[in-house]
């Protein structure tokens, strides 16, 4: 049976350095089906050719995705029941050479521990004098261990840990994110952007791993690729927005979560929403991107896929300025992970942040999207107030979230889950005004379900 095209793309992403935007144009373009197929094709010389993968992010994409064949084909084989001839064997038999092995252990142990103290001293003067680095490598690559489905897992997260947390098993790779991460003017860009969220001034002293408040002297942190300026005191949580701030929600939040929530409320399955969003953004040269509820970034790595910057260099301060947002400190750690993974670091940044109070300067940004957030604002009027304040003058914005909906008994039951949960169901003329009186023209529109997308400029 063929798989959905969605299951595809889901298993297509897995392999490093796809992202939705390269995935989507493996299947629709180049009609791959599987992992598989992706082996086939990049053996046959066929990713270098693709826009923006190239001879040496092609060789990874290959090796990612044989790994992970690889694992596949060994979970399938373990799950497959024990053949039933073993059980014929007597038990008599099964002892013997249990005898024999343990006498075998009894006396090699001996002889090798003698062997072992002997070679020590030697093996550590040649790691004093830089040979074992050199070596290791080497009989890593010659004689790889066979590995599980969760051992390939753990793997890829050893991949796409923090640069911090690699340097021991791999300096170079991790010094060569620093450099990425800590160098480019569009890193500068960023920090230019922001503003203080306990008395707003915007004008920052700049160390490694700090900012500080040139007015008020507040200091905040500033580290693994995450501005964390959160106001230094956040509102009342609702129900809601604590379980977006659990560890257990944000780790299966973007496969899950947020899918299963999508499909119970909207026509639109999340490529769609994702497309959609795109369009309505409507993204130029120019472009200054903030994504306020980012989440784990599954908007948002999207966003710069769609714009190109995983195809390009990050040294450059003319690139477009990609910025995801978000209150929880659980959903900007998934978000730092994912967007590591898909060759988008010290290109697209994070900031810890409240909606209500977005420390962001007037003006910084011409495009904005919030999606899955607007109703979960403790005050909306204030966030849709600061999503005006952030943007320059025509700059536009798109919002997603959900509505009533049709039929009485649903309306009534939806506005009676709204006081436990303080998730704020709207009706479509609600909206409208509420996003006009805030500084808006709404442009478009579109309703799927209860799901609704809105576009607007800012007057």
């Amino acid at each position: 049976m063929a798989k959905k095209r969605d299951t595809v793309l889901e298993e297509l992403q897995r392999v490093r350095l796809i992202g939705p935007a390269l995935s989507e144009s493996l299947y629709d373009e180049h009609k791959l089906r599987s992992v598989e197929d992706l082996i086939a094709f990049g053996k046959e010389g066929n990713l270098p050719d693709l826009k923006g993968v190239g001879k040496k992010k092609a060789k990874t994409i290959l090796s990612s995705a044989e790994r992970i064949a690889s694992a596949n084909g060994r979970a399938e084989e373990a799950a497959k029941p024990a053949p039933k001839a073993k059980k014929k064997k007597s038990t008599p038999s099964a002892k013997k050479p249990a005898k024999k092995t343990t006498k075998k252990t009894t006396k090699k142990p001996t002889k090798k521990s003698a062997e072992k103290s002997a070679k020590t001293p030697e093996t550590a003067a040649e790691r004093a004098n830089g040979r074992a680095p050199e070596e290791a490598p080497r009989a890593a690559a010659s004689s790889p261990a066979p590995r599980s489905a969760s051992a390939v897992s753990a793997q890829s997260a050893v991949e796409s840990a923090p640069a911090e947390a690699r340097v021991s098993t791999n300096g170079a790779a991790a010094a060569r994110t620093a450099t990425v991460t800590d160098g480019p003017q569009l890193r500068q860009r960023f920090i230019d952007a922001l503003r203080c969220p306990a008395c707003g001034h915007d004008q920052f002293d700049v160390e490694s791993t700090t900012l500080t408040c040139q007015a008020c002297q507040r200091q905040f942190n500033l580290q693994n690729g995450i501005a964390d300026l959160a106001p230094p005191a956040i509102p009342s949580r609702s129900v809601t927005q604590k379980l977006m701030e659990s560890r257990f929600y944000a780790q299966f939040y973007e496969e899950f979560m947020r899918p299963r929530l999508t499909g119970v409320v909207s026509d639109r399955s999340m490529r769609e929403e994702y497309r959609l969003a795109a369009d309505f953004l409507d993204f130029g040269d120019n472009t200054r991107l903030l994504d306020v509820g980012c989440g784990t970034a599954n908007f948002t790595r999207y966003f710069a896929q769609r714009i190109g910057l995983a195809e390009t260099a990050s040294t450059s301060g003319d690139l477009p300025l990609v910025v995801g947002m978000d209150l929880s400190w659980p959903m900007l750690e998934n978000a730092r992970r994912n967007i590591r993974q898909e060759n988008l670091d010290g290109k697209v940044f994070l900031l810890r942040g409240d909606a209500t109070r977005i420390p962001v300067r007037r003006g910084a940004f011409n495009r904005l999207h919030c999606a899955g957030t607007l109703h979960l604002m403790s005050d909306i009027d204030e966030g849709l107030r600061n999503f005006a304040r952030v943007l320059e003058p025509d700059g536009v914005c798109v919002i997603g979230t959900f509505i009533l909906g049709k039929g009485i008994m649903r309306r009534m039951l939806k506005r009676m889950a709204e006081f436990p949960t303080r998730f704020h169901w709207f009706s479509r003329d609600e909206l409208h005004k509420r996003i006009e009186r805030a500084g808006f023209e709404i442009l478009d529109d579109s309703v799927a379900g209860d799901a609704i997308t809105v576009k607007a400029r800012r007057i």
